[in-house]
């Protein structure tokens, strides 16, 4: 059995085709290098970002990286809570994919604010409870704070087995196998942590893309925002095309390893099973957002409706109904559902998401006159090459990631799909596993609560300005500054010296054994 599964626990080496993507990848982000440094030099100019479309292209790509972030620990953590034994060769990809667009996404928010450097030092230091978007930073940083978390500890056992080969990454495996042996105790830490950190990442993901959908929710002068069902919305996206990235991915991955003994068909039949549940659950709410507006008949709504369905972005959104009913209609057929189905409709459905995201970010704004501020005498917006290269970028970054790790660690979790190996030599550091798992739980749980006394004490003490979302309120004819309490500003700056303090004294304190 050691030999049969043996070869997986080598690290991928670089063949032609990899230094040619590798290549490819590297050239499209140097061209978006290019493009964001003009942006910084010459501000938001060089895009086609205007008033009242103050959101473009860049906050579209934000959402819809965050909606693929939903395929990776969510779906990860209910295959191994339910025990699938048929998903966890994908439980891997679908990690990373997390993290990797949760970092995409965080980027393409620093383009939209312009000024790099004043929004990692604003941020943090002047972010408040009161606003979305302060918990949708709050929650991205607790997304990926679990997303990394559960990736890192599920990788450990089969880091300890590649430690022991010799090559030219052993000092990197040796660095991350802690004090990793494979005894029972070890693996009953493991498999107990791992199911704390599944638990706690369900919540968590759910929490994110309701927050993101909460964002476009709570803003009431945007024709067609401001919608209860925003929240739920988000989620039945962000499941659809978290999954179909899962899919190609996995798809991908599978035939240039040669890993069909490992990713049956049956994972890929099961997988499309689960996606058309989601595309059927996302035409219903296309359908219900859709008759409400119209139904409502307020004149401003009907006008963005129009505007979608029957005007100039009329285009785009009957191809969004077209490749969903396409791929619903393929996947309800069990004699057609194969493998290559499932992958093909996946990738009709995946670039699909992504145009929706733009028609919910896009038509609203261009009708929005609720500003008086606003000074476009048309309301337009056309993307600049700036933005496209950025969104290039953001594409190509991802695809890094995922081509990077799948060089340098097992892209499935052999220990759980063969079994436990036990190594042959004795660690050597001084850090355990039992450390590292109580690093990152302090890490999630302490900053959690750090976020609930800060929310508390703010509507307790902030006193009738406690509710107050944005710290301007807009009237008919003028803006009002809102004066915002000392304590409603508090610094997220603490949580994040909290969140680490938390994890580096659990590694320094925490006993081996």
């Amino acid at each position: 059995m050691e030999v049969g599964f043996n070869k997986y626990y080598s690290a991928g080496s670089f063949g032609r085709l990899a230094y040619i993507t590798l290549g490819v990848l590297a050239l499209i982000i140097l061209l978006a290098l290019f493009a964001w440094l003009q942006q910084l030099t010459q501000g938001l100019t060089v895009t086609g970002l205007n008033r009242p479309v103050v959101w473009g292209v860049y906050m579209a790509n934000f959402v819809f990286f965050i909606s693929i972030s939903m395929s990776g620990t969510f779906i990860s953590s209910v295959m191994r809570l339910l025990n699938l034994e048929w998903g966890k060769p994908i439980t891997r990809i679908a990690e990373v994919i997390t993290v990797g667009s949760l970092l995409m996404a965080a980027l393409n928010i620093l383009f939209d604010v312009g000024q790099f450097f004043r929004a990692i030092a604003y941020i943090p230091l002047f972010g408040r409870i009161q606003s979305p978007v302060g918990w949708d930073v709050i929650v991205l940083l607790f997304y990926l704070l679990t997303g990394l978390g559960y990736l890192h500890v599920a990788l450990i056992p089969d880091i300890a087995v590649m430690a022991e080969k010799e090559g030219r990454l052993s000092w990197l495996h040796n660095l991350l196998r802690y004090d990793w042996r494979g005894d029972k105790d070890q693996l009953h830490l493991l498999e107990s942590g791992l199911k704390i950190l599944a638990i706690a990442a369900v919540p968590v993901a759910v929490m994110m893309h309701t927050v993101t959908g909460w964002i476009f929710g709570g803003m009431k002068s945007v024709p067609t925002w401001n919608d209860a069902i925003m929240g739920p919305y988000f989620i039945i996206g962000a499941l659809l095309s978290g999954l179909s990235l899962v899919i190609i991915t996995s798809a991908i991955i599978r035939w240039r390893l040669a890993l069909r003994e490992v990713i049956p068909d049956r994972t890929f039949i099961n997988l499309g099973k689960i996606l058309v549940v989601f595309l059927l659950g996302y035409l219903y709410f296309m359908l219900v957002e859709t008759f409400t507006i119209r139904y409502a008949a307020v004149s401003e709504d009907i006008t963005v409706s129009e505007f979608s369905w029957t005007g100039p972005y009329s285009p785009l959104t009957w191809y969004v109904l077209a490749s969903l009913i396409l791929a619903s209609v393929v996947l309800l057929i069990p004699r057609i559902r194969t493998y290559k189905a499932v992958v093909a409709m996946s990738a009709v459905v995946l670039p699909a998401m992504w145009v929706k995201r733009v028609l919910i970010v896009l038509p609203g704004l261009m009708h929005h006159e609720g500003l008086p501020t606003v000074q476009s005498a048309v309301s337009q917006y056309t993307p600049t090459y700036v933005e496209f290269l950025l969104t290039a970028g953001s594409f190509a970054g991802l695809a890094l990631i995922l081509l990077l790790f799948v060089k340098l660690f097992p892209v499935f979790p052999v220990w759980e799909v063969f079994g436990i190996q036990q190594t042959k030599t004795e660690p050597t550091t001084r850090i355990s596993l039992r450390a590292v798992l109580t690093g990152w739980m302090s890490g999630i749980f302490v900053s959690t609560a750090y976020v609930a006394v800060w929310s508390t004490s703010t509507i307790l003490f902030a006193g009738e300005n406690s509710a107050i979302i944005y710290s301007v309120k807009l009237t008919p004819s003028a803006i009002q500054v809102q004066s915002i309490p000392a304590l409603a500003t508090t610094a997220m700056f603490n949580l994040l010296i909290i969140v680490a303090l938390a994890g580096v004294l659990a590694i320094l304190f925490v006993r081996r054994g």
